[in-house]
């Protein structure tokens, strides 16, 4: 960094700062165990407590580790494979639909008026109109149907267009350059009084799989758009699904492997439902482009939301200007991401989860109701980038790891925020403090790496802190930056037990008040803590260097402030250091830290003294 000197420099230091020690607690020993909400992440949380009811860094790695190996190798392989998709072209049996009626040209195709069932193995042709008929799939329980969709325009008015009622597997290929379209009723009419299924446009009772090269245009009025019984995969295509409830809809697993997706529906946009079999009811997105509008959740898994590519858009209950219900991406044991493209805009948390969250890459831009990301028990970052554009708490949990990655966060409440979840404050397997309570437990923020960029709103509704820690802090390397609260309420740290800092620069500003805290006693990487009487606004580039002149930080805050803290493991304690306000920098920073650049020197505001 060049530093330019000005020529006339104030002799008296214009403000006046003081060092001053951040006060700190101890963990209490009374918490030696997790709550138990019966996933494996919490029986892995409450292994990782020791007698004096901290996890270690290394234990809460662990423990969340093994439950992103758990989510991706555990669950039930896909029944599709490549060998799916083939088919002898001579031995395709074409159904012809001719407005009300239909004709086919096989034994196992039987028409009845506007109702055509296909009662065996084979791969059928489906191409022409029909107003107000069904195509109905009942083979044996060991038959293989490829359905070929070869232009279709096919209408019921009391019930699904496709019902697949019995099969082993269905396989629906869209042909290249066609355009399927398939409608449902507002009502259904059942044979049977006890029965309610089918219950989706495109219904199937078997594993199904949708590929091909054409479109596919579902409307369904009644209930859900595409829904399989066991698993259901896409492959490749153009679909766009319109529900009156939820969109595509599969009970052990969705995968989806390609295509362009596009499902606005009322209820969730995508959706595996099983939540009795511990290896099934999740969500897999490899590849694709989705676009999901849903009434509730855009994503939502009974066990493991996995996604580890492609392109996913997702608004999510109206968006974060709402407030309504509805969660981007849910997981309900897990949400593990480690590729992909993710834009989301959701009315409550933008990812959730009631156990983990695992970010391994990624590119995520959230806007959220509520939290940007949550997950009860871990949120464990080990790369990527997360950008949070608006939040009520940019990430919440019992346990925040930050391993790698390039975090920038906009909150309302706090940034970044451990404390119990809902299933800890009423556990009898050592039960911690709930969600709001003050006393120290065994909540934990590990920051080892990555950079982390945290603003609390400047508004007269934002009441929040940068880190807010029910528990206790610990940073051994990283980046923090924290733009802190305007408010004299909050702070750009707080935290019950303890903030110990190893390694890693932090530097954050907040306006003083009851609650200013800087960094905590016990640490073994010097700090400095500094105040002024005077407010200064946001912009207002803050520089520390030694008394020869070199560099430690240049930063210039997005908020107002008059508090500094700041630790680097450049700092010597007992050792002098010059603070000067103002003056201006040029160059690149996304984090308002500029590492390489011009910086012309402001007014000196004073001498510190680090301190351990």
């Amino acid at each position: 960094m060049t530093i330019n000197r000005p020529r006339n420099i104030l002799a008296a230091a214009i403000l006046a700062f003081a060092l001053a020690a951040a006060g700190c607690g101890t963990t209490g020993s009374a918490d030696t165990a997790a709550a138990s909400s019966g996933t494996e992440a919490a029986t892995a949380l409450e292994a990782t407590y020791e007698s004096d009811g901290a996890p270690s860094a290394d234990a809460s790695q662990t423990a969340s580790s093994a439950n992103s190996e758990a989510a991706e190798s555990e669950n039930q392989e896909s029944h599709a494979s490549a060998e799916d998709l083939a088919y002898d072209e001579s031995e395709v049996v074409a159904i012809a639909l001719d407005g009300t009626t239909a004709t086919g040209t096989d034994g196992d195709v039987s028409v009845d008026g506007s109702t055509i069932t296909i009662t065996s193995a084979g791969v059928y042709s489906l191409s022409g109109t029909l107003s107000d008929g069904e195509v109905i799939v009942d083979a044996a329980d060991t038959a293989d149907v490829t359905l070929l969709l070869d232009g279709v325009d096919l209408s019921n008015s009391d019930g699904a267009a496709i019902a697949v009622m019995n099969a082993d597997e269905v396989v629906v290929i869209l042909m290249e350059g066609t355009t399927n379209i398939l409608t449902d009723g507002a009502t259904y009419t059942f044979s049977d009084a006890e029965t309610d299924e089918p219950n989706a446009a495109l219904y199937s009772a078997a594993d199904l799989t949708i590929a091909g090269g054409g479109e596919l245009r579902v409307t369904a009025k009644y209930n859900d758009g595409i829904t399989s019984k066991d698993g259901l995969v896409i492959e490749s295509g153009t679909i766009v699904v319109a529900a009156s409830d939820d969109g595509i809809r599969g009970k052990d697993y969705v995968i989806i492997n390609g295509g362009d997706i596009d499902v606005v529906a009322g209820g969730d946009g995508i959706k595996a439902d099983n939540d009795e079999d511990a290896d099934r009811g999740y969500v897999l997105v490899t590849d694709g482009t989705v676009v999901v509008t849903s009434g509730d959740d855009g994503v939502q898994a009974a066990t493991d939301a996995l996604i580890t590519g492609g392109t996913l858009t997702i608004n999510a209950g109206a968006g974060s200007s709402t407030e309504e219900s509805g969660r981007a991406i849910q997981g309900d044991t897990s949400v593990v991401i480690s590729g992909g493209t993710i834009v989301a805009d959701a009315a409550d948390d933008a990812i959730h989860s009631n156990s983990t969250v695992i970010i391994d890459g990624g590119d995520l831009t959230l806007a959220s109701g509520d939290d940007g990301i949550h997950g009860d028990f871990f949120v464990t970052i080990n790369g990527g980038s997360i950008v949070v554009t608006d939040s009520f708490e940019g990430i919440e949990s019992e346990v925040i790891t930050i391993n790698d990655g390039l975090i920038n966060l906009t909150a309302n409440d706090d940034g970044l925020n451990v404390t119990g979840a809902t299933a800890a404050s009423t556990s009898t397997v050592g039960g911690g403090p709930g969600p709001g309570d003050e006393t120290p437990g065994h909540y934990y923020v590990y920051i080892n790496g990555g950079t982390t960029i945290i603003t609390i709103e400047s508004s007269t509704t934002a009441d929040g802190d940068g880190i807010d820690s029910n528990g206790s802090v610990v940073m051994t390397g990283g980046v923090v930056v924290v733009n802190g609260p305007t408010d004299t309420r909050n702070s750009a740290l707080d935290y019950n037990g303890s903030f110990e800092v190893s390694g890693g620069v932090l530097i954050g500003t907040n306006i003083n008040g009851r609650n200013s805290e800087g960094v905590g006693a016990g640490s073994t990487q010097a700090s400095l803590y500094l105040t002024s009487g005077s407010i200064l606004d946001a912009g207002t580039v803050i520089h520390i260097e030694t008394a020869d002149g070199e560099s430690l930080v240049t930063f210039e805050p997005a908020n107002e402030f008059d508090v500094i803290v700041f630790s680097s493991p450049e700092l010597v304690a007992g050792t002098d250091y010059e603070v000067y306000l103002g003056g201006s920098v040029s160059g690149d920073s996304t984090s308002g830290l500029y590492d390489d650049a011009d910086y012309t020197l402001g007014d000196p505001a004073g001498t510190v003294t680090a301190a351990l």
